[in-house]
């Protein structure tokens, strides 16, 4: 199952045939989704519930972080 276009438009903040908009923001945020035919970026409603309880990460945040410690002074 897929999120709705008025899911997706009230999660991004643009209109719900507003489909370039959606994908621009999902590619930015880095929400993996499928895009129909007629443009309209499918996400899968249990990666949206995993992503909003904290359970997932962005595809665009690293795991790791720099060890600015190694640059010394």
């Amino acid at each position: 199952m897929y999120l709705s276009a008025e899911q997706l438009s009230d999660l991004i903040g643009c209109e719900p045939k507003s489909f370039a908009c959606m994908r621009r923001w999902l590619k930015k945020n880095g929400w993996p989704f499928v895009q129909s035919i007629n443009g309209f970026p499918k996400v899968a409603i249990s990666y949206h519930h995993a992503r909003m309880n904290g359970q997932l990460k962005s595809e665009n945040e690293s795991e790791f972080e720099p060890d600015f410690g190694a640059l010394g002074s």
